[in-house]
């Protein structure tokens, strides 16, 4: 029994971008492909990915036919929007698909995370958006799937938490890799971007502590963290420590960095053991 009505799907995904083309757009990102070829790329690898989990050949008429309904309605006034009806199902197709790629315990993140660009760029299309079709929580389903996956991945990375001299600025966020003195550290985007968002600090409490993922023991079999990584990790923030999978490694290695100074200011980094 098929999981999917990838038919229906292409009706839906199609019936949303010929709103989007013929009403209001959103903002056009600095050096990014447009919006509506965003959308035909979406579309394709999810039709073509529930397709593939079936055990099916793809169907290019499926995107022929996307090509072809986009073309008649450009411009046109007398195309008719997605019913709600519609809306439920193209939506609850895309959350059994989420379900379908992290059930097979294989790294799919690319292929959630398609899914959810997808889902956020229909959160910011009203007459999808205001609807009851479950919008929302498919959007939280295809996030927190690919944070469950990130913290199975056998991969090294650092929690860095940076606190001021002259008031409340902490900044955080997690770094690739193992990140333990003070000029890793500053290389660090974590460490830039508080310096730029908070040009009055003139030295910097830090810390940093290194994990790792899938629950290992050690940092044998591990590869540093990736941009994708990192990305899926910081929109979650601090949070993502109490996923099951991740655990301590080292530290943690406290600092304190002068950033208004040629030289370093700093403490010798001392590590604790783990208290967790």
């Amino acid at each position: 029994m098929n999981r999917f009505n990838i038919p229906l799907v292409a009706e839906g995904l199609t019936a949303y971008a010929i709103e989007r083309q013929n009403g209001f757009e959103r903002h056009q990102l600095e050096d990014a492909p447009p919006w509506r070829e965003q959308r035909r790329l979406w579309t394709d690898a999810i039709l073509q990915g529930m397709a593939r989990l079936d055990g099916l050949a793809p169907d290019p008429k499926l995107m022929e036919q996307f090509d072809r309904e986009l073309k008649q309605a450009s411009g046109s006034a007398a195309a008719v929007p997605a019913s709600l009806q519609l809306q439920r199902e193209t939506i609850q197709n895309l959350r059994n698909f989420v379900t379908a790629l992290e059930d097979t315990g294989d790294d799919r993140r690319c292929q959630v995370n398609v899914v959810r660009e997808l889902l956020e760029d229909i959160a910011s299309h009203l007459p999808w958006a205001g609807k009851n079709n479950r919008l929302d929580l498919a959007r939280d389903e295809a996030e927190r799937s690919l944070v469950r996956m990130t913290a199975q991945m056998p991969i090294r990375f650092t929690h860095i938490a940076l606190g001021g001299d002259t008031g409340p600025h902490w900044a955080n966020g997690f770094v690739s890799g193992s990140v333990t003195d003070a000029e890793a550290v500053k290389q660090s985007p974590v460490y830039q971007e508080a310096v730029r968002d908070y040009p009055e600090v003139g030295n910097w409490a830090t810390l940093c502590v290194v994990y790792v993922g899938r629950g290992l023991p050690s940092a044998l079999g591990t590869v540093d963290a990736s941009d994708f990584d990192l990305e899926i990790m910081n929109r979650i923030g601090d949070r993502f420590l109490d996923e099951p999978g991740v655990r301590w490694l080292s530290g943690p290695y406290q600092m304190t960095i002068a950033a208004l100074a040629e030289s370093l200011d700093e403490s010798a980094p001392f590590q604790m053991g783990h208290t967790m």
